[in-house]
């Protein structure tokens, strides 16, 4: 079986690798010259659970994705994998609810999510911080490009190859992952874009002590070769991907209202701009195309894409392969295009 896959960013890249090793013959087209070039080509990427306070179809599917990447992550052994847990700063009263109730709703062992103290964070982060947190142990970054690749070591792709016409495809099924270039093909799909920058700046002697990665509104990864990743800016009313100063300043800003002091002596030495893809609800859609009998999609992963585009990439296998679905009935429907009819 041959399964064309339109779009070489993190999407498309994992559903190569899990068709591939389900023994199918995935190809790739990427319209740019690189693979994980567009929302996909930060540096390096945030990966976490989205977090609910109930349990729901929804969490259903970001628990399983989380944990599939976690497996995924392991069996790689240079994608810049930086499991050194995450912080989700409880600095509002929303979140201090919310993130209570997932505690108790999910029913994780404390050994991959509890609530920690003041005192307790601060010691986990290595700097001072000014609130408790979700402490998430298995939390990180990888590196989208190393993870692009590992992903598609030994599949066929093709770079500065756009298509114009999939139903010209030799293949035996279709998959859009291509973004918003969805679009281009069915330009009804319930999907707005999402533009963010990220922001990466030169470490300082107080910098470097940050053992783990802080979620605040923003975020700020520990330091790679004397450089943090801050992030990100969330545009809805944009969708181009120049670089903005305000934007830099924003990013620092935010460090600055959450983790007072931290943002001291830091320096921009670079910054990127990317354009996501999210869907009406903010959930991805993942399934086959209503009124398609080969036309699948994996897109509208938003900000948690590294995880949920692997647990995409084995629901399409089951459903192009007709296995035993790797989800519920209710998370599969949630997931579904067709929830939109």
């Amino acid at each position: 079986m041959k399964i064309a896959i339109l779009g070489g960013g993190i999407a498309g890249c994992a559903l190569a690798f899990v068709l591939k090793n389900a023994g199918v013959t995935p190809v790739v087209y990427e319209a740019s010259d690189a693979l994980a070039s567009g929302a996909s080509g930060n540096p390096y990427g945030l990966y976490n659970p989205r977090f609910t306070a109930e349990r729901n179809p929804q969490s259903d599917f970001y628990i399983s994705a989380y944990a599939m990447a976690l497996r995924t992550f392991a069996a790689f052994s240079d994608i810049g994998w930086r499991p050194s847990g995450a912080l989700h700063l409880i600095n509002d009263e929303k979140k201090e609810r919310r993130f209570s109730q997932t505690i108790e709703n999910w029913g994780w062992d404390e050994a991959h999510m509890r609530l920690v103290g003041v005192k307790e964070a601060s010691e986990i982060a290595g700097v001072p911080l000014g609130y408790g947190a979700l402490h998430l142990p298995q939390s990180g970054s990888v590196c989208l490009k190393k993870l692009a690749a590992a992903y598609m070591d030994g599949v066929d792709y093709h770079l500065n190859a756009p298509v114009e016409d999939y139903e010209a495809l030799e293949a035996d099924a279709v998959i859009l992952a291509c973004g918003p270039e969805a679009l281009k093909f069915f330009p009804d799909m319930p999907l707005g874009k999402v533009r963010g920058q990220i922001t990466q700046v030169a470490s300082t002697e107080q910098s470097e002590k940050l053992r783990c990665h802080l979620c605040y509104g923003g975020y700020m990864m520990p330091a790679d070769a004397g450089v943090h990743v801050l992030g990100s800016t969330f545009q809805r009313w944009l969708d181009h991907s120049q670089v903005l100063e305000q934007d830099d300043a924003e990013n620092l800003q935010k460090l600055a209202v959450n983790v007072p002091g931290l943002e001291k002596g830091l320096t921009v030495v670079d910054h990127r701009a990317a354009v996501r893809v999210t869907s009406r609800d903010h959930f991805p859609m993942v399934g086959r195309l209503p009124g398609k009998d080969n036309i699948y999609v994996s897109t509208a992963h938003g900000s948690h894409g590294i995880v949920s585009s692997i647990m995409a990439a084995h629901l399409l296998a089951d459903m192009i392969l007709d296995r035993p679905a790797c989800l519920g009935a209710d998370t599969i429907a949630a997931l579904s295009p067709a929830r939109f009819i």
